[in-house]
């Protein structure tokens, strides 16, 4: 499905449309980030989630596919059957994180290690989303002369707005 996602998000955002994919889990960002970085390289993640979604299957606890799509993206997931397709697309300083409340502790050290820029929940209630966006943008793409990939994870809202997330 990822793949074929791919290829239509590809082939619209080649013709110059605005490319909105409304999905299930965030397993679908493999392919939407994939189509959109594939047409331009240059080309930043705006990331919302209370998730980090970039553990490796070695080491996410749960199995789900849905909490690794960031880091096939990047490269760092290894070679997993029926993804072949999915080279690297996203280098980490062309990522940024809103809206993380819930990373597991593998996906603190990627972030870490790779010095990707992630703002909490915590610095949103702080500085408010407009200030965060700012400095988030900062940080990716501070000429503002990039792409930008919005991928959104309704879980980002306040769960009593998007309980069971």
């Amino acid at each position: 499905v990822t793949k074929n996602v791919a290829q239509v998000v590809q082939d619209h955002v080649k013709k110059g449309n605005l490319a909105l994919t409304l999905g299930g889990d965030h397993s679908l960002a493999m392919g939407t980030v994939f189509g959109t970085f594939s047409v331009h390289p240059d080309a930043v993640l705006i990331w919302i989630d209370a998730h980090a979604d970039i553990n490796t299957p070695e080491t996410t606890d749960s199995g789900n596919i849905h909490g690794c799509p960031v880091s096939f993206l990047m490269g760092i997931a290894g070679e997993v059957e029926g993804f072949e397709w999915l080279k690297p697309v996203l280098r980490p300083d062309r990522l940024v994180y809103i809206g993380l409340r819930d990373v597991d502790l593998p996906e603190k050290k990627i972030l870490k290690e790779n010095n990707i820029a992630a703002y909490s929940m915590h610095e949103v209630d702080k500085y408010g989303i407009g200030k965060v966006v700012e400095m988030a943008l900062d940080r990716v793409n501070p000429k503002r002369d990039r792409p930008i990939h919005l991928s959104f994870d309704v879980d980002a809202l306040d769960p009593s707005v998007a309980p069971s997330t």
